[in-house]
């Protein structure tokens, strides 16, 4: 793709105030994890919601929490939102933190927009301590609903997204030195709002359905 990253940025610039997810769903990805504490790293932080119910979830255990983007304006938003945060403008695929500094990265629909994967994953293990954590979501291009979705959608996004499957970024992980250690579906299986319910319920008796959601959350660990 022939966008450079400064590009990129001003792209998210001009969308910051109408980037919408719902609390749900933030809350449905991060239950992945029971316990966060230490050194936290959200890589593409947006407005900084993610971050603050981070820190929030993880209390006094928390030693630090730190938030990266390239859109100066989601950092204003960040900052204004999550002021006990360390706030910077950075790239992932490109991390000016030095080695072992986190206890936690996580990435919640940012990895699909990425230019390069592979450098993204050696980033986030190269700054990560051993036995470190990494969460992370993708679309799940096997979702029930892919095909009418990808029909009607209608992408404000300044780069266009990659969809995955579960073996798919299961492999890629694997190959950049992760350990799967835990993986969810999550957003919708079929429905949004209360009724979103029943898809979980479902996902929850019967496990296969977890790799048709239309999100994918995995918890893995930094092998090194």
């Amino acid at each position: 793709m022939n966008i450079t990253k400064e590009e990129i940025g001003r792209g998210y610039d001009k969308i910051a105030e109408k980037i919408y997810v719902s609390e749900g769903f933030y809350n449905e990805v991060l239950d992945i994890e029971l316990s966060f504490s230490g050194d936290i790293l959200e890589a593409g932080v947006g407005q900084g919601v993610i971050l603050k119910n981070i820190g929030r979830r993880g209390g006094k255990n928390i030693q630090s929490l730190t938030g990266i983007d390239l859109s100066d304006r989601l950092l204003e938003m960040a900052r204004h939102n999550v002021p006990e945060a360390r706030i910077l403008k950075g790239d992932v695929e490109n991390l000016e933190f030095s080695n072992s500094s986190f206890d936690f990265a996580v990435m919640v629909d940012t990895f699909q927009y990425l230019l390069d994967f592979g450098k993204a994953l050696e980033e986030i293990r190269r700054v990560l301590r051993p036995g470190g954590v990494f969460i992370v979501t993708v679309p799940n291009k096997k979702w029930i609903l892919f095909e009418n979705y990808i029909k009607q959608r209608k992408n404000i996004q300044p780069v266009e997204d990659h969809f995955f499957d579960f073996e798919e970024m299961k492999l890629l992980l694997e190959n950049h030195g992760f350990e799967i250690a835990g993986y969810k579906g999550a957003d919708a299986l079929r429905f949004y709002g209360w009724k979103h319910r029943l898809d979980r319920m479902a996902a929850f008796f019967l496990p296969f359905l977890r790799k048709r959601m239309k999100k994918i959350v995995f918890r893995a660990i930094n092998k090194k």
